[in-house]
């Protein structure tokens, strides 16, 4: 349903309108279709960048963009067909592959070769090392690996003396984060590691899954924690 009360399907005369006069028919399309693709782009796989809310207004932005291009080829042609597709299905194309532009636009986003899947190169979007280069990526997946790893080590000293929710609690008032993230180290501690060191040397994750014995959402997951963890002790501002 558009932002006009239209479902998609009710959209056809404003397509045929912008085949039929151009420019002038344009911006009513454009209003109505925009919030109408968002539900569609917010559903998009688009690994990490489903932390960022306005990612499905960039992808909803390039379908818009792509059916302005070229004075609006894509629409003449959708216009032109016989019989004409189901539009919201035609959409859904369009959304998927501007949800892949999208992800390929990222700086951290290496696409797939003959010899990889495609894959996430680094956490640098969540870390800042002092005294590195600002490019600088080894030193700054250097600092990753050190930081978790120490966060380990201490679960494991403070597991020695404590236990139980005497852990977690100790732990999370140290360093004052909530609990679930001790709990996660406590469970997880030395996939943390391990997953963490081969994502970071570029291995893609079904390689990482298929090393540690897991399931591919479970790298996901380890990664999306690791991430969570870093955030709550503000490693990206030290």
């Amino acid at each position: 349903m558009s932002a006009s009360g239209k479902t998609i399907d009710e959209l056809w005369p404003m397509f045929r309108a912008v085949a039929q006069s151009g420019e002038s028919a344009w911006q009513a399309l454009a209003a109505a279709l925009f919030p109408a693709l968002l539900p569609i782009a917010s559903y998009q796989p688009i690994g990490r960048m489903k932390k960022d809310r306005d990612a499905p207004r960039e992808i909803a932005t390039r379908v818009l963009e792509r059916l302005h291009a070229k004075e609006f080829a894509a629409i003449h042609k959708l216009c032109a067909a016989d019989p004409p597709p189901p539009l919201e299905a035609w959409l859904r194309v369009l959304v998927r592959h501007a949800a892949i532009d999208t992800i390929r636009d990222e700086p951290e986003f290496e696409r797939a070769t003959e010899r990889r899947d495609a894959r996430w190169i680094s956490l640098d979007t969540l870390v800042s090392t002092p005294g590195a280069a600002p490019d600088s990526l080894v030193e700054k997946r250097r600092a990753v690996i050190a930081f978790i790893a120490a966060a380990v080590a201490r679960v494991e000293a403070v597991s020695r003396e404590k236990s139980g929710d005497d852990v977690l609690a100790a732990l999370a008032t140290e360093w004052g984060i909530a609990r679930i993230h001790v709990r996660r180290l406590v469970q997880r501690g030395a996939r943390y590691l391990a997953v963490i060191e081969a994502v970071l040397d570029g291995h893609s994750y079904p390689e990482v899954a298929s090393q540690q014995g897991v399931t591919r959402r479970e790298v996901e997951l380890t990664v999306q924690y690791v991430e969570e963890l870093l955030a709550a002790r503000r490693f990206a501002v030290l």
